[in-house]
């Protein structure tokens, strides 16, 4: 099973938020660093709100994996153990895709905030 395919409902969802995230840091990095000023707050704050729809996406794809998984479980009857926690460990993946965007945006998001300030002090 690939990386995609453990990501489940909101694989491409995720693929897309990640990718908005991307581009937007680098039209971010062209913007702060390209210009005279320090750059545009809008372009600076939306990569922090693509890092947290990135989080919240990878959330909705775990609750929705976790109640597919109870779903199946009620269905199944018994199970064992190691089926059970293989199934949590699958439906835990769009949680740390997710919380993966958003770190990488909030890491992003404070550099650019920080050479922004720098630039509009005069010490860049």
């Amino acid at each position: 099973m690939s990386m995609i395919d453990s990501l489940g409902a909101v694989a491409y969802p995720l693929l897309l938020v990640s990718l908005l995230t991307l581009v937007q840091i680098g039209r971010g990095v062209i913007d702060v660093l390209g210009g005279d000023g320090p750059g545009s707050p809008l372009k600076i704050h939306s990569v922090l709100v693509l890092g947290a729809l990135g989080s919240c996406v990878g959330l909705v794809g775990s609750l929705m994996g976790v109640q597919a998984m109870a779903t199946a479980i009620a269905f199944a009857g018994e199970i064992d153990a190691a089926t059970i926690w293989e199934g949590v460990g699958i439906t835990v993946g769009p949680s740390v895709f997710g919380f993966l965007i958003l770190g990488v945006a909030s890491v992003a998001w404070l550099v650019l905030q920080g050479i922004a300030g720098l630039k509009s002090r005069g010490t860049w």
